[in-house]
């Protein structure tokens, strides 16, 4: 219980943990590690804001509630979530890839973000990708050739390949 609305859903390749990506409204979209019987939060403890600005809440964390893996404040409007597993591109081994369909409130701004984690899942870096297509990235997905498949949500939309460079 405790979750607004969820967008991305897996279950990690590796640990078999079942993880979701939820959007909070104007920031508060998270990253979560789904466990039995647990609360999420929404809406009594949130780190979002509202459309118009207040607090969701007013404390982001209370006894009794997990607390998101990751969180982002503006909202990235957070979709599609995968675990990179393959071995085209080495440094992204084990790497978390959410699709961003916009930045806080601001049209053409979707994006992919890479997420590194150390081996306690504990978050240790961001790097943000493919600004420069101004699309909403609805989908993310490992293929079986090791590379990476996107989807994304314009009325010219695309699916898009990425692929290393020789």
């Amino acid at each position: 219980m405790g979750h607004r609305n969820t967008l991305g859903l897996m279950v990690h390749p590796v640990t078999g943990a079942l993880w979701n990506n939820e959007n909070g409204p104007n920031g508060g979209d998270e990253i979560n590690i789904i466990l039995p019987g647990k609360n999420y939060g929404w809406p009594v403890a949130s780190y979002g804001r509202t459309y118009e600005g207040p607090r969701v809440s007013e404390v982001p964390w209370r006894e009794g509630i997990e607390q998101p893996l990751v969180f982002w404040v503006p909202s990235i409007a957070v979709a599609g979530m995968a675990v990179y597993t393959g071995d085209r591109f080495p440094a992204w081994k084990n790497n978390v890839f959410v699709g961003s369909m916009r930045t806080g409130e601001i049209p053409g701004t979707g994006h992919l973000e890479r997420i590194v984690f150390n081996d306690k899942t504990e978050e240790l870096r961001r790097e943000t990708m493919l600004t420069e297509l101004h699309q909403r990235i609805r989908e993310v997905r490992q293929g079986p050739d090791g590379l990476l498949y996107l989807l994304t949500d314009e009325d010219a939309g695309a699916l898009l390949r990425i692929e290393p460079i020789p």
